[in-house]
C-alpha cells in the first residue's frame, strides 16, 4: 500500500532516522505485514516512489493539547519533555516545537479535542 510522505521526510526515512508515522486509519488498513510503498507526491504527476518496506506493527496514538502537548502510545503516556522530543524525533520532526506546530491543527479539529490515530511502525522498535 502506497504510504505518501512530504519530501521533508524522505532522507530521514532512508537514513533511519524517522522510524514510524502518525495517521490515521478509520477503516483499519494498515496491519501487521502489509507491504509500504514509501512515495512522495501521491496523487500528482510528481509521484516518486523511494522504498519499499512492510509495516511490522501498529500502535494507537492519542494526542491533546492543554497548555502542553498530552499523547500516549497504547497504555504508555509519554509524559515528560525527554520522551516527546524523543518520540517527535522518531517520527522526523527535528524538535518538539516543531511535531506539535504540525499536530496541533489536527488536534483542535478532533471531536472533544481528541486526536486518535494509528502508529505505522516498519522496523521492530516499539512504545
Amino acid at each position: 500500500m502506497v504510504l505518501g510522505f512530504k519530501s521533508q521526510f524522505q532522507d530521514k526515512i532512508l537514513a533511519g532516522t524517522k522510524i514510524h508515522t502518525v495517521r490515521q486509519d478509520p477503516n483499519n488498513r494498515w496491519r501487521r505485514g502489509n507491504k509500504i510503498n514509501f512515495a512522495t507526491g501521491v496523487r500528482t504527476k510528481n509521484y516518486k516512489e523511494f522504498k519499499v518496506g512492510t509495516c511490522i506493527s501498529t500502535q494507537e496514538v492519542f494526542m491533546t493539547y492543554s497548555h502542553v502537548l498530552e499523547m500516549s502510545v497504547g497504555s504508555n503516556y509519554l509524559f515528560g519533555y525527554p520522551e516527546r522530543l524523543e518520540f517527535a524525533q522518531r517520527d522526523g520532526f527535528d524538535t518538539l516545537e516543531d511535531f506539535e506546530a504540525w499536530f496541533y491543527p489536527l488536534i483542535k479539529a478532533a471531536p472533544d479535542g481528541l486526536y486518535k490515530a494509528k502508529l505505522i511502525h516498519w522496523t521492530d522498535y516499539r512504545y
